[in-house]
């Protein structure tokens, strides 16, 4: 099974087009079905524990509890034509703002000052159960648990069964609710960086918080390059908060992020750039979906889209790993592959024998 998976991986890494099982067949002198009942259709793949096992070895020789940080966040992957099952149901897109059919995962990632990028582990937000919605008069399909629900599930997992040597939490403004920062800080006893919406309240000293006196967080006066020490309603203890002025790249203008931590002895420039360590989850999004087709499953079956998607995460870990023995960025990587492709089908053509091993 092993060899099937090292297999499947190579080859996802190596394609530049969609992912078909007849091609690798051709590749690899198997029969296709090989691949697509023994791999692809195997209940037993996409098991957490599983991937832990490939993730663990690799995240033990780097992480670190002075700068590791882990990353949360969400990808849609879009299956417009594909037929809804448990894993393909519409979600709410927020690029788009608007419900879109795909699978979504919300996924857990590893890095910290030295630019590492390891995935942790992800879930799948499956749509098991059907509820009237008196919104679109129709039965739809639910979660079961709010993603909510599953961050702090699976950040318990990572912090006290995996025991992640990390020392920050960084998220966007939709997992910054009160139940969650409250359980970082409680539970978990680690820091947070992470922005917030412009009208959550808040206190700007002691008394004001016991008197019950908050305003929108837009409201204060906070210069740039500055933060001041404030009172999250809800919240027990004071954060630090840091406005950073955003330029809108369509019509320049300017709009603000409110960043919040627990840690509140750092400076404006430190939890900019701590926050900045965020962006490595897009750019493990990006790579999911232009380097390792994690969208093109070869079958439209359930078992082989989860089991597809846990193949191109162990392909992400391979990616990185060339990354760093080879000094070169993921992309830089692929390209280098599709050049060298291209040398021995230039060659083949020159010497005139494409014909005739085709």
């Amino acid at each position: 099974m092993q060899k099937l998976q090292d297999i499947y991986i190579n080859f996802i890494i190596s394609s530049f087009k969609k992912i078909e099982m007849t091609k690798l067949s051709k590749l690899t002198d198997k029969s296709h079905d090989i691949f697509t009942k023994s791999l692809l259709l195997d209940n037993t793949l996409d098991d957490e524990k599983k991937l832990w096992k490939s993730i663990k070895p690799f995240l033990r020789d780097y992480e670190n509890e002075e700068s590791g940080c882990i990353i949360i966040d969400d990808m849609l992957m879009h299956k417009p034509w594909t037929k809804i099952n448990d894993v393909v149901c519409w979600h709410h897109d927020h690029v788009s703002q608007r419900m879109e059919k795909g699978i979504l995962m919300l996924n857990f990632h590893y890095t910290d000052a030295t630019g590492i990028s390891i995935p942790l582990g992800y879930e799948i937000i499956t749509k098991t159960e059907e509820k009237w919605s008196e919104e679109y008069q129709k039965y739809v399909k639910k979660s079961l648990f709010t993603k909510n629900d599953i961050m702090q599930d699976k950040l318990h997992i990572l912090h006290h069964n995996n025991e992640v040597k990390y020392k920050y939490i960084l998220f966007d403004k939709w997992f910054s609710s009160i139940k969650n920062l409250v359980f970082i800080e409680e539970e978990l006893k680690k820091k947070f960086v992470c922005p917030i919406k412009s009208n959550r309240k808040i206190a700007l000293t002691l008394e004001e918080k016991n008197k019950g006196k908050y305003v929108n967080i837009s409201t204060i006066d906070i210069k740039g390059g500055s933060s001041r020490l404030i009172y999250l309603e809800g919240y027990k203890k004071p954060l630090r908060v840091i406005k950073q002025v955003v330029k809108n790249g369509d019509d320049g203008e300017s709009t603000y992020l409110y960043l919040v931590t627990n840690d509140i002895d750092l400076s404006f420039d430190e939890v900019l750039e701590i926050y900045k360590r965020r962006w490595k989850i897009e750019e493990y999004h990006k790579s999911l979906k232009q380097n390792l087709h994690i969208e093109h499953s070869p079958t439209k079956v359930e078992t082989s889209q989860r089991n597809h998607i846990h193949l191109a995460v162990c392909g992400f870990i391979k990616l990185e790993k060339l990354r760093l023995n080879y000094k070169m960025n993921h992309f830089a990587i692929k390209e280098k592959i599709y050049i060298e492709a291209l040398k021995v089908a230039y060659q083949k053509v020159i010497m005139s024998s494409f014909v005739k091993t085709t």
